[in-house]
């Protein structure tokens, strides 16, 4: 497949995202796009371009592999906020700094076991080097899409207990996987039952049930969500 044909093909189906995000009633705003750019390494204003039907070019979706790692380099930092020498990311996958510079500089094209190590190393996805852009971008958008739909199905389901419905539309990085499985299940329970009087909520019996079946450190990791977004913590 020639570049032309996948950038129209992603151009189509973020056109389609669009559509449904519409019909979920929300705009783009729901999906906070500076996490697909840290996800995917794509400048939020092409993915802005993509979205609004602007013509943009295959380089610009599709980085080189340099462009890649200097955004790691960029944006992965230590836990002091410092960034990391060339020397402790050549120790780390085991090559000399002359190696790390000269892949930042463009000269140098890496093996599969130093790309290997520097994606372990800035702990993101094996394939942040290797899978195309479009695939990419289109992967990183799954979980927010999902998180739309759970938004769109929460509302007027008396689920907007715990902030939560905010938390999903700012795409909150500490909405775990289990805690959106438990909604998602919440919701398709609720969806087919009369609403209930205030006083007597299933929906809430149904959430603390789930939660109480949960082994017991998900149950761990799932009740610290809760009581962050409630103000206990």
């Amino acid at each position: 497949m020639d570049n032309a044909t996948w950038v129209e093909d992603l151009a189509a189906a973020l056109a389609a995202v669009k559509s449904e995000l519409a019909q979920l009633g929300h705009d783009l705003d729901v999906i906070k796009l500076s996490d697909i750019t840290y996800e995917t390494g794509i400048p939020e204003g092409v993915i802005r371009q993509l979205f609004a039907g602007e013509q943009v070019t295959a380089d610009e979706i599709d980085l080189s592999f340099k462009e890649r790692l200097e955004f790691l380099v960029r944006t992965r930092v230590k836990d002091d906020g410092t960034p990391y020498k060339l020397t402790e990311i050549a120790a780390s996958v085991e090559a000399s700094k002359a190696t790390i510079s000269s892949l930042l500089s463009g000269t140098r094209n890496p093996g599969f076991e130093v790309s290997k190590k520097l994606a372990e190393f800035f702990r993101v996805d094996p394939g942040f080097f290797s899978v195309r852009g479009d695939k990419a971008l289109l992967r990183a958008l799954e979980p927010a899409m999902r998180q739309a739909r759970l938004l769109a199905s929460l509302k007027g389901q008396n689920v907007e207990l715990l902030a939560l419905r905010g938390s999903l539309a700012g795409g909150s990085p500490q909405l775990a996987e289990e805690l959106q499985e438990v909604l998602e299940q919440v919701v398709a329970k609720a969806q087919g039952a009369p609403k209930p009087a205030p006083e007597d909520d299933p929906e809430l019996r149904e959430l603390t049930d789930t939660v109480r079946a949960l082994p017991d450190r998900k149950r761990r990791r799932v009740m610290t969500i809760l009581r962050t977004f409630v103000g206990m913590e």
